[in-house]
């Protein structure tokens, strides 16, 4: 099999983001691990799936006048800067500190020993396809030429492999949240499902609360899940976040307004349910009719007002307003009781008292 780019979905998503911010296309070049070979990205040996990583968006970048007509980060000390970086945020997710235990030995598993996949897979995903979930063998080892996760056919496995059976390769790394993500949607192609048409049906209806809630009782922690879905989406390439109204909603919980129980009568009023101000936005524009209606009344009570104030000062008072004298003003536009606005207000509530 010949190892491109985009078989290293770490390193692809690195370089599409690259490339959109300069403007240019990305482009999928083969990779050579042994020696040169003109037309390949010559990465050379690696320690890890970590390291060659970094090699692959290094090596990309200084040969990009090559391959996408221009040079990506043309200033060196930025350029610098940046796959520094890169390099403490990969070997993070290769050595992180992890709570969990960390196995570093090859192992094989079964892959409902992963609880978090084999759960997703058989309760939500399978039955909705109408899929009947398959328990692959789950080989853990350290091939740096090979992605975090990549699911073979019995046909793909090399002559010299003793596994007579499709299985899942995964890469040792300290990452159980970006590991599982991987094993996830070598899953769904184990089933011969399409991770972008199942996680886009997934984002776009309700299926999204069921799979919310499961990630959050399996991960327990608000990060983790958001780490989870956004390896998800890079491993795919399509950002659900900025496509789907339905996962902002239950994101955005407090954002949520609520009427009271049961309002006029009315138990399932829309806003019971729950009003989300993001889901709202979009709706909202300008309407000026309330205050075009109220114009004129605001209009006449500042007119009166300025002139109660001019006649102050020329009577020699000062040139503010009493309160009283503002609500005498107010009064005219709010009560239909005329009045006598010569009166103060104590003396016309007096007939109104009880001694």
């Amino acid at each position: 099999m010949i190892n491109k780019v985009s078989n290293f979905k770490v390193a692809e998503s690195i370089i599409r983001k690259l490339c959109r911010s300069h403007d240019v296309t990305f482009i999928d070049v083969p990779i050579s691990f042994e020696e040169k070979i003109e037309g390949s990205l010559y990465v050379g040996e690696t320690m890890n799936v970590s390291h060659t990583i970094f090699k692959i968006v290094a090596e990309y970048i200084n040969n990009s006048m090559n391959i996408v007509g221009i040079q990506l980060m043309s200033d060196e000390s930025k350029r610098d800067d940046f796959l520094i970086v890169l390099a403490s945020n990969l070997r993070n997710f290769m050595y992180g500190d992890d709570e969990h235990t960390f196995v570093d030995e090859p192992h094989v598993l079964r892959l409902y020993q992963y609880p978090m996949v084999w759960i997703l897979l058989k309760d939500i995903i399978c039955p909705i396809h109408k899929k009947e979930i398959i328990n692959l063998k789950v080989v853990n080892g350290g091939n740096p030429q090979i992605d975090i996760a990549r699911y073979y056919k019995k046909e793909e496995l090399p002559t010299e492999s003793n596994y007579e059976e499709p299985i899942i390769f995964v890469n040792i790394i300290n990452n159980r949240v970006l590991q599982s993500a991987f094993i996830f949607i070598e899953s769904l192609r184990s089933l011969d499902l399409s991770p972008v048409e199942v996680l886009k049906e997934i984002y776009e209806t309700d299926i999204y609360e069921k799979y919310r809630g499961l990630l959050d009782i399996s991960l327990g922690d608000e990060e983790d899940v958001r780490d989870f879905e956004c390896s998800i989406m890079e491993n795919i390439g399509i950002n659900f976040y900025s496509m789907i109204s339905h996962k902002l909603s239950f994101l955005n919980k407090r954002d949520i307004k609520t009427a009271q129980n049961s309002v006029g009568g009315l138990p399932n009023q829309f806003w019971q349910l729950g009003v989300l101000e993001k889901m709202m936005e979009p709706a909202r524009g300008s309407d000026w009719a309330v205050y075009k209606s109220l114009e004129p009344y605001v209009k006449e009570f500042w007119n009166k007002v300025e002139e109660v104030r001019q006649k102050r000062i020329k009577n020699g008072h000062d040139s503010g307003v009493p309160f009283d004298v503002l609500l005498r003003i107010k009064q005219r536009q709010t009560s239909d009781h005329k009045t006598d606005p010569t009166r103060t207000i104590q003396s016309l509530l007096s007939s109104n008292r009880v001694w």
